[in-house]
């Protein structure tokens, strides 16, 4: 803003009336003329205003709506710089002196800041605080106007979205019935997990569980009973997996776990763990067991540059899905770990591919 006079002459030359139209010359002087002009604007655009005497800096007028936004009586607050500053946030109010501090220094850096105050029922109301400088004939500050506009309901607005989002977001990666995650989710888990397996040349192991005779519990008991059925399941492995481990339901009556720093060895006794803990559960009244196809992957060498991780997920899985197929076709209540001597190995690439298909 140019440095003006407080006591300048309102009065323009003939050049500056022809260079401004007739209306917004007209406005202005309603404005100086007519205090309910003024009163009506302020009003109508904001939730307050305010004037700082910089060379008296302990004095500040505030307009009423400013207080009575934050639920005081005006008549009980006096037009003092403290009455404001002991209700702001003290972060905010460090960013507004910082801003005040440069836009004094610079008049292009704008005093321009949302803050939080706290109102008198102890809640949070946003503000967004807006003030230019008032210089005198040599360019020093000694003024300061402002205004208030109520940023709360954006604000609570913007909190409801984001705690949407987040539910939203939540419901994309979880499994509506079991609250584990959903395949998708694991997906995502897997490849990241990889791709650090890789770099760091540590083993990744995976199991596919499939619940035996599944179809059975849901013709002869009912699909509420089988939905009960794989939510017990999920809790009942939750409990017997590694803090480590990413458990999710892969889909219909199958989970999978992930095992990370988990060579063939490891994952072959975390599946038994596994399907022993199913075969002696309470489960075991409904002659309940699982079967369990174990695959792993240990990168012998450094890889440079990127891995199609997605590409060797499918291939995990695919190979563990051969090794359950080799634990059903044992007797079921079994668990199998894939061995490129006894699985075939151009299966396991039509199931990577299948897999894919499904996953795009």
């Amino acid at each position: 803003m140019k440095p003006i006079n407080l006591e300048v002459d309102q009065s323009l030359s003939d050049s500056q009336a022809a260079a401004e139209h007739y209306l917004k010359r007209e406005l202005y002087e309603l404005v100086r003329l007519e205090p309910a002009v003024f009163e009506f604007l302020q009003a109508g655009s904001l939730d307050g205003l305010w004037y700082w005497d910089i060379e008296n800096p302990a004095v500040e007028w505030m307009s009423p709506s400013f207080w009575t936004l934050l639920g005081y009586d005006p008549a009980e607050k006096q037009h003092l710089a403290a009455e404001w500053q002991d209700i702001i946030n003290p972060d905010d109010l460090q960013l507004a002196l910082q801003n005040f501090e440069k836009h004094c220094q610079a008049p292009h850096h704008p005093y321009d800041q949302v803050v939080r105050y706290r109102h008198k029922d102890g809640s949070t109301v946003w503000v967004r605080c807006r003030g230019i400088a008032i210089r005198d004939a040599n360019g020093k500050p000694i003024r300061m106007l402002g205004a208030h506009n109520d940023l709360t309901p954006l604000k609570r607005t913007e909190q409801l979205l984001r705690e949407k989002n987040r539910q939203l977001e939540k419901l994309a990666r979880e499994d509506y019935l079991t609250s584990l995650y959903n395949r998708r989710a694991f997906y995502e888990h897997f490849e990241s997990q990889l791709r650090i397996s890789i770099r760091e040349r540590l083993p990744i192991s995976i199991a596919l569980i499939d619940i035996d005779h599944f179809k059975q519990i849901n013709d002869s008991l009912g699909h509420q009973k089988g939905d009960e059925v794989l939510c017990t399941l999920a809790r009942l492995l939750e409990a017997n997996s590694r803090d480590s481990d990413t458990l999710a339901r892969f889909g219909g009556e199958e989970f999978i776990v992930l095992m990370f720093d988990a060579d063939r060895q490891d994952g072959l006794k975390a599946a038994e763990r596994l399907r022993q803990c199913v075969e002696e559960s309470a489960m075991a009244q409904t002659s309940l067991t699982v079967s369990i196809g174990v695959s792993s992957h240990q990168q012998p060498d450094p890889v440079s540059g990127d891995i199609d991780a997605p590409r060797l997920c499918n291939r995990i899985i695919a190979k563990a899905d051969q090794a359950l197929y080799r634990a059903k076709r044992a007797g079921r209540n079994k668990i199998a770990h894939f061995d490129d001597d006894t699985c075939e190995d151009h299966i396991c690439d039509t199931l990577a591919r299948s897999l894919t298909q499904q996953a795009g």
